[in-house]
């Protein structure tokens, strides 16, 4: 029999099967913020009303607003509230769900509902039931990106965070972009923090060199977005030969001791490129516990640099590189070649090299031994 818990299933997938089978007739759009008072809710509410205005049943589900809510309300139809708007009104799925407009939109998804579940959970029964979905994400809602700045904030963010495979479900991601220079003028003249939390954040997040980092994460964050929407497209329409958006680089490495230079090097170049990076490894047969642990200390130190480590398992290795190396849509491939005086016809590096057509290889050769 199985538990109670092992009979949920994953929000995280339930929203991406939902948003698969319904892309054709529903949307998922997001607005991406990089910090506060970018403006991604007065986007959002801006194409709540371009959409009503075209005749398009649209209602408001939840929002969070800084100035008069009903001037930056006006205009639209706020799910359940009266005259007398509040600055802040959770989503409430069963409401929105009785309602049944065409399109619902929702401030914040990192936010909980009123019955305190995540509002992922709501977008996959909204797609579910036919119901188009507007939302606003905000950059350190991210797990990810809250993790890589907690350091730089001093803080690990209260804030519930969303995963980043949540994204893959969204069909348009937009970010809604402002100078770090102009955010600071904005945030100061306008009312959007109170003095006592502009003056906290100054030193925090809202710091210029923190500000512009965030921006350039956001920028990445859209660019991968970009790139993943067009890898599906290449493989429902049966493209397999690698069209580069944004570079996918891929370092291959055996089971030998000491690659850890060769990782930060390979990293070095694909950062260079603005491109993806992964460190690819193939089992062909049983590793030793001194391996395993070599093999251990790469994966760490790959999820440190920001890249993807990828185990494989196979009979050939030269296969499953192969494999992999087209299956991912690489562009370019760094092969670690063995101390040899030559390559020998049968080996893995001339078979990979034989067998890939449309990819970049680049041989990184070991130090000599002195």
């Amino acid at each position: 029999m199985r538990g109670r818990d092992d009979s949920r299933q994953d929000p995280l997938q339930v929203l991406r099967r939902v948003s698969s089978e319904t892309r054709r007739r529903v949307l998922f759009r997001a607005y991406l913020g990089y910090a506060r008072g970018v403006g991604t809710t007065t986007a959002l509410l801006d194409e709540c009303r371009r959409r009503s205005g075209r005749g398009t049943d649209v209602v408001v589900g939840s929002y969070r607003v800084h100035g008069d809510p009903a001037r930056e309300l006006r205009d639209v139809e706020v799910l359940g509230a009266s005259r007398a708007r509040p600055v802040e009104m959770h989503l409430d799925v069963d409401a929105v769900l009785a309602r049944n407009p065409e399109v619902v939109c929702i401030d914040d998804l990192a936010d909980a509902q009123t019955d305190g579940r995540p509002r992922l959970e709501a977008v996959a029964r909204l797609l579910g039931a036919g119901i188009s979905v507007l939302a606003t994400v905000h950059l350190l809602s991210l797990r990810s990106v809250a993790v890589a700045f907690a350091s730089i904030l001093d803080e690990v963010s209260p804030r519930p965070a969303i995963e980043d495979g949540a994204l893959e479900a969204i069909d348009e991601l937009e970010l809604v972009d402002i100078t770090p220079a102009d955010l600071l003028v904005r945030l100061r003249e306008q009312r959007v923090l109170s003095p006592a939390d502009l003056a906290i954040a100054l030193q925090r997040e809202l710091r210029l060199s923190t500000l512009e980092a965030l921006r350039e994460s956001a920028f990445r964050i859209i660019a991968e977005h970009a790139d993943r929407q067009l890898v599906g497209f290449m493989r429902e329409t049966g493209v397999d030969t690698p069209w580069e958006v944004r570079g996918r680089i891929v370092l291959c490495i055996p089971p030998e001791r000491g690659l850890e230079d060769r990782i930060k090097r390979a990293h070095a170049y694909a950062a260079g490129q603005d491109a993806k990076f992964s460190v690819v490894s193939v089992r062909a047969r049983q590793l030793t516990d001194e391996e395993k642990g070599w093999m251990g200390g790469y994966a760490a130190l790959t999820h440190q640099l920001g890249g993807e480590y990828v185990h494989l398992h196979g009979r050939s290795v030269a296969s499953a590189l192969v494999d992999y190396i087209h299956e991912s849509l690489a562009t370019e491939v760094i092969l670690g070649h063995r101390r040899r005086v030559r390559r020998l016809p049968g080996d893995t590096t001339s078979e990979v090299i034989r067998r890939l057509s449309g990819v970049d290889v680049h041989i990184l050769r070991a130090a000599p031994v002195a």
